[in-house]
């Protein structure tokens, strides 16, 4: 039973101790037993108790002895514990009768020692023939032990710590994945929007030149039409008889017209034969090579730069079945190598323009009449098909009737419907991307001419 606190000698009782009480149910004879109380360093307290044996006799040898155990006598109103509550009287008794005890323990184990002694000497045919006494019986040597262990605060203290440093590591370990996630969505955040105001600058360039050289235009053509106005009112009130000839005029340009329609049915069977018999009739490639240089450069110089970036293009002429005159008028600037030499010089309305102009330097005027002398300074007539528009990476002739000629770098099918188109760009896209980032002036004009240094026919 669980007894309070309470104190016997210098044992101080805790609250987790117990008491036993040891009651002696066979008879009133009892021989108290040693009880040592020791102490260890995990704060345990062991309680021993060791009952002492009484004298027995051995009448067999040691090979035939017969030990039966007994229980340990009970007594009444001793304690288990010695750290159990009782009152100063019966502690000092119990005292005594254990001192008393021992001694008598010491010489029950002096006499069974002298006896264990003269068994070894009798002889084993008496030894066989005893039968042993059961009157007298010794009983084992046991030992009865409590322990009660005090809760360690310590322990408990650690242990809490422990949990909470796990804890606050978990957290701390999510908030740094997710410290790591967010700057790593800002990061690609950052990127894109950077590449996007690239771009929104980009287009912002084009627009800005584009609205310059629409501002241009427009202004040339408003001045154009007023000036023919003026000239028109001046001379219909000048001369009366003017609007009659205007009439007769426009009834010849009609007649022309229908002429000149059959016209250039004959100029395009014409061509058609001529380039099938020059050129073939299959697929016609040319390569154009460019020269991204100054035009201060000398020609010594240039020929012996090595331009290490894109500076090919290749263009696939249109079928001769539908653009027989364009592509044979530009097949024959090739091949006689009038392009060679020109350059580009504008970029602006979404086109590449090159011209008859040296980008070495050199006299324009003579370029020209190179032109001129081969009857190769413009188209007969302005050829159209609709099945070949001029989409993006296509080539087409200027319409201000000139050999200059373009490359679209953006859909103008809607823009320049009625210009030849003549090829289309189906390798060096990199050198176009090239020519589209050169400087400019005012947005339209190249600051150095790009020189066209040698096209051929493959």
């Amino acid at each position: 039973m669980k007894r309070g606190s309470g104190s016997i000698g210098n044992f101080g009782a805790s609250p987790e101790e117990y008491f036993v009480p040891l009651v002696d149910d066979s008879s009133n004879s009892f021989n108290h037993g040693d009880v040592h109380v020791q102490d260890n360093d995990d704060s345990m307290d062991h309680l021993s108790y060791s009952p002492t044996s009484p004298e027995y006799n051995i009448k067999s040898s040691i090979s035939e002895e017969i030990f039966l155990p007994t229980p340990p006598l009970h007594y009444t109103g001793t304690p288990a514990n010695p750290q159990s509550p009782v009152d100063d009287t019966h502690s000092s008794s119990f005292l005594a009768q254990q001192q008393q005890q021992k001694q008598q323990y010491s010489l029950q184990q002096q006499k069974q020692q002298q006896q264990h002694r003269n068994s070894n000497t009798t002889d084993s045919s008496s030894a066989a023939s005893c039968s042993p006494d059961h009157s007298h019986i010794l009983p084992l040597n046991s030992t009865l032990v409590f322990t009660a262990k005090r809760r360690s605060k310590f322990s408990f203290a650690v242990t809490a710590f422990c949990l909470l440093g796990f804890c606050l590591y978990s957290n701390s370990r999510s908030s740094l994945r997710l410290a790591v996630r967010e700057v790593n969505d800002l990061v690609a955040f950052s990127e894109k929007l950077h590449h996007q105001l690239g771009k929104a600058d980009h287009d912002m360039r084009l627009l800005g030149r584009e609205l310059a050289a629409l501002d241009a235009m427009e202004q040339k053509r408003e001045d154009e039409e007023v000036e023919e106005k003026v000239l028109s009112m001046s001379s219909a009130f000048a001369n009366p008889e003017l609007i009659q000839e205007m009439e007769i005029v426009k009834r010849k340009l009609k007649i022309s017209q229908n002429q000149a329609d059959k016209l250039k049915t004959q100029v395009s069977e014409i061509s058609k034969q001529d380039a099938i018999q020059k050129y073939g009739s299959g697929i016609i490639r040319v390569k154009m090579e460019l020269i991204f240089a100054p035009s201060s450069m000398n020609g010594s110089d240039e020929d012996n730069i090595i331009d290490t970036e894109p500076h090919i293009i290749v263009m696939e002429m249109a079928s001769l079945d539908i653009m027989p005159h364009s592509v044979y008028t530009f097949l024959e600037m090739v091949s006689i190598g009038l392009l060679d030499g020109c350059s580009f010089i504008l970029n602006a309305l979404h086109v590449l323009k090159a011209a008859p102009l040296p980008y070495d330097g050199s006299s324009a005027s003579g370029k020209a009449r190179q032109f001129l002398d081969h009857g190769l300074e413009s188209v007969a007539f302005r050829e159209y098909a609709p099945d070949f528009p001029h989409k993006r990476y296509t080539v087409g002739f200027a319409a201000d009737g000139s050999p200059s000629f373009y490359i679209n770098i953006e859909d103008n099918s809607e823009i320049h419907v009625g210009d030849p188109c003549f090829a289309k760009v189906v390798s060096g896209f990199d050198t176009i991307q090239r020519l589209e980032n050169m400087p400019t002036r005012n947005g339209i004009w190249f600051e150095h001419r790009i020189g066209i240094k040698e096209v051929t026919i493959l």
